[in-house]
């Protein structure tokens, strides 16, 4: 878990100028969970971030989701930040949620369930995964309406 902050902070301080960020409740909710070493200044942090909004078209895109079964029915919250990074083309959902969200099998039903319905699809990245400016990787940008 220290390994992840660390590398979580060290990105923050070195290539978050080369994104555009988001953030939304349930990130928030996230950070304020539990007790975890910087929690009050990662909280911080994220509420100066612009929030997606939620829409009906992004509840729907929950529930298919959840329909599809790309996140477990009691993780409710893995599926807002899906849907949010899909409908607004987000570029990068940045996590450490391998368990749900950062993973192949997730990958691939999120590629074939936004394929179906002609949504755009996120990359799922970790601080440690997404590429990085400092070792000469290309960002993709983000998607302009």
């Amino acid at each position: 878990m220290l390994n992840q902050q660390l590398d979580t902070w060290l990105w923050w301080d070195e290539e978050r100028q080369w994104f555009k960020l988001y953030g939304s409740k349930f990130t928030e909710q996230e950070l304020a969970a539990g007790v975890y070493p910087n929690q009050a200044k990662a909280v911080a942090e994220v509420r100066r971030l612009p929030y997606l909004a939620l829409s009906a078209e992004v509840r729907a895109c929950v529930q298919t989701y959840l329909d599809e079964d790309l996140v477990p029915a009691n993780k409710p919250g893995d599926a807002f930040h899906l849907a949010l990074a899909t409908l607004y083309m987000v570029n990068y959902l940045l996590t450490w949620n391998h368990a749900h969200l950062a993973n192949d099998q997730t990958r691939e039903k999120l590629e074939r369930v936004n394929r179906a319905k002609g949504w755009w699809t996120p990359l799922i990245v970790s601080p440690k995964t997404i590429p990085k400016v400092a070792l000469g990787q290309s960002v993709r940008r983000r998607h302009e309406d």
